[in-house]
């Protein structure tokens, strides 16, 4: 009977531990709360604090604190009908095959994939950026200006690219919980 007793108390403790639980992960220069199943990777970086958390969903979280951090910017170019053709007489080899070619009533928030909220995190303003269609386009924050260093100002960005529904919610639920070291 002590035996049925110690095995169901220890099978509790593991379920109490396992990897739905939210802890405490720390990066040095800013810490967060994630999911248990969350895991760090360090790869070499000579500039900054720099990496990639892998989640039980086999998503890519990258993070950036240093002086180079992306600005999560989406990378398109909106052009009108007119201004293509008036660029393939002047440059008849010009490639226009990433170009997204919209008439004059369109508008660029029409294209983008990610909507853009501001908010203080941590006593920082925060761009805090989300697909408009669950797992496409990326999900992350990016904060211009932590301090300034005798490298330049110090940024930070947090984010994912196409991630599934379930990690996206974790990663804006982190998100909230960044805190950095002053």
């Amino acid at each position: 009977m002590k035996k049925t007793s110690l095995f169901i108390f220890a099978s509790f403790i593991l379920l109490c531990c396992s990897d739905n639980s939210i802890r405490s992960l720390d990066f040095g220069d800013f810490r967060l709360k994630a999911p248990g199943s969350w895991k760090k990777l360090k790869p070499e970086a000579c500039d900054s604090n720099a990496g990639i958390i892998i989640t039980k969903n086999n998503d890519s979280i990258f993070y950036d604190y240093g002086p180079y951090s992306y600005s999560l910017e989406e990378n398109i170019t909106i052009i009108s009908r007119r201004d293509v053709n008036e660029l393939l007489t002047v440059n008849p080899k010009a490639d226009t095959t990433e170009f997204i070619i919209i008439d004059k009533n369109s508008k660029r928030e029409d294209f983008v994939k990610s909507k853009i909220t501001y908010k203080k995190i941590d006593g920082y303003k925060a761009k805090i950026v989300e697909p408009k269609q669950v797992g496409k386009g990326m999900t992350g924050i990016y904060i211009d200006s932590l301090k300034t260093e005798s490298i330049g100002k110090i940024r930070f960005n947090l984010y994912g690219t196409n991630l599934k529904k379930e990690t996206q919610i974790e990663l804006l639920q982190a998100i909230q919980t960044l805190q950095f070291r002053k």
